[in-house]
């Protein structure tokens, strides 16, 4: 296809409909062949174009996948690395994508999880068979069908196992949250990053949150290379198979060909499997069965440990880990698993927050003056809070946890208190302005009311932005994580909300039904001079 036109609204003999994803190399379009049949392209910038380690990167790309073939797996039907640009053509996969599913309806059920969980590691499965890695498994590149079966979709960044590494030195390629840990320190991808992508891909399927975080790099990173993801939300029956394909260890992890095995024979009922599962991780992909798993207490006793290894040694990432040997231990009876909190309910965590601005206006109605005393307060000490947190968590990620960094934070809080104050008091103009202007529009327009009103009028639109106005974002921030670690769960904080909106509720009834007081600020003369006050707006009126 040397040659073919790519310009306009077409691409070769392909007719471009509409742009539905884009990426670091390349833009896809939805488009339709000569057939009418539609397809997904997926089109190189212009920059990544003109970059030959980016083509060959390409040019391979097109022959890996050619060589997969699953129903689980969106095939190569098309390419032109010759065109420009240059492009490639795939199945399309219509519907929506596991993080599109989950941010719109939440955390899957367990048979929905065991579905794409076998689905996945079939893909793999094949993907690996075929000596390919995909390198970028996450739940933006998983489909979903609209029989439900998933899909695993772009393999713009995959790599063959045996070809020759086309990164520079220290060059991370794939999704921060999703990447494993051999893949941060430089190592060469391998079939068990991908396992590892797999078990973060479901955990967020079953929690409706990345397992390790959002924010920097750096964090994201710190908290992959310790191992701690954050696994609270994950069904049972799942569990040891998610925190066997995180182990930290690559050689500890089970294979792709082994998780098929093992999620489609699991009883999603009784935490066990209803047939022998797969092989051990450590045969190849054509292993037979191991004998049967019994019970969880066994299934663990089978899966690779996941223990963090020792520090490794100084050829480490030239030579793989050693196997490690658990030691000996007393059996022990199985212990219940504990009940996940599930996803954290921050619909309506944004409900209370709200709830609290409604009764901080409330309390303006009747106490203008201590309602904006309490409310500047409370703000100082949000923001205080907040950036004592990111202190915090900057600095452990930048060298690792210390048991003096929570001391040293608390040694520095007067200098944060004055710094935030000082910021606070910059934007503060802002709040004094709207406060103004509603406090001119409000006496103008009724002659009837007093001055100590006025005042509570505006008192309210001062608090409502300096509470959702500019600087207020580490407020809310810090208020966000207190109702988290007040009310982990949706049923907690649905009994909270409902107390404080009761709360609130008799607070405006209260307020708005007493005339107002400018406690402790007393000012006789506002009504007697306000007569002289609306004499004087109403020269500016029409």
């Amino acid at each position: 296809m040397e040659g073919a036109d790519t310009s306009g609204d077409n691409i070769g003999r392909y007719r471009l409909l509409e742009k539905i994803g884009e990426g670091g190399m390349g833009v896809v379009h939805l488009a339709t062949d000569p057939q009418g049949r539609r397809v997904a392209i997926k089109v190189l910038r212009p920059g990544v174009a003109s970059d030959q380690t980016a083509l060959r990167r390409l040019a391979r790309e097109v022959d890996s996948m050619r060589r997969v073939h699953s129903p689980h797996v969106a095939e190569i039907v098309d390419a032109d690395v010759t065109a420009e640009p240059p492009y490639v053509v795939t199945q399309y996969v219509p519907g929506r994508t596991l993080e599109q599913t989950v941010r719109d309806r939440g955390p899957l059920g367990m048979r929905e999880l065991q579905r794409l969980a076998t689905g996945l590691a079939e893909a793999l499965a094949t993907i690996h068979a075929a000596g390919i890695i995909h390198r970028d498994l996450k739940p933006g590149n998983v489909m979903f069908l609209d029989n439900g079966e998933p899909v695993v979709i772009d393999f713009g960044i995959s790599q063959g196992v045996d070809a020759t590494r086309l990164t520079a030195t220290g060059l991370v390629i794939g999704t921060p949250g999703y990447l494993a840990p051999e893949i941060i320190e430089g190592e060469d991808a391998a079939a068990p990053a991908d396992v590892h992508s797999w078990a973060s891909t479901l955990a967020f399927a079953a929690t409706g949150r990345a397992p390790f975080g959002s924010g920097t790099f750096e964090s994201i990173f710190y908290k992959i290379m310790e191992g701690r993801p954050d696994l609270d939300g994950v069904p049972a029956a799942l569990l040891p198979l998610v925190r066997a394909a995180m182990a930290r260890n690559p050689v500890e992890r089970p294979t792709a060909q082994a998780l098929v095995g093992l999620t489609s024979r699991l009883d999603v009922e009784r935490t066990t499997f209803d047939t022998p599962a797969a092989a051990p991780h450590t045969k190849p992909l054509t292993a037979v069965a191991a004998p049967p798993l019994a019970s969880p207490r066994d299934f663990r006793g089978q899966l690779p440990p996941v223990a963090p290894p020792p520090p490794p040694p100084p050829m480490y990432g030239r030579q793989p880990y050693p196997p490690q040997r658990p030691a000996p231990t007393r059996e022990r009876p199985p212990e219940p698993a504990p009940k996940p909190d599930g996803p954290k309910p921050y619909g309506l965590y944004r409900l209370l927050s709200f709830l609290l601005l409604a009764g901080a206006v409330g309390l303006a109605m009747a106490l203008p003056s201590i309602a904006v005393i309490v409310v500047l307060i409370v703000l100082l000490v949000l923001k205080v809070a907040d950036r004592a947190h990111q202190t915090l968590t900057s600095k452990r990620t930048r060298r690792g946890p210390r048991p003096a960094d929570v001391a040293g934070v608390i040694v520095r809080s007067p200098f944060s208190v004055v710094r935030v104050g000082l910021m606070m008091a910059l934007i503060s103009p802002v709040g004094i302005f709207a406060a103004l202007i509603v406090l001119i529009i409000a006496m103008a327009s009724k002659t009837d009311m007093t001055m100590a009103r006025g005042l509570s009028y505006s008192a309210a639109a001062f608090i409502i932005v300096q509470c959702l106005g500019p600087g207020s974002d580490p407020a809310r921030r810090q208020l966000s994580r207190i109702w988290g670690a007040v009310a982990p769960q949706r049923d907690r904080a649905m009994i909270i909300a409902g107390v404080v909106g009761l709360l609130v509720f008799f607070l405006v009834s209260f307020s708005l039904s007493q005339a107002p007081e400018l406690r402790p600020f007393n000012f006789p003369q506002f009504d007697q001079n306000l007569g002289h006050v609306r004499h004087q707006l109403r020269q500016f009126g029409p």
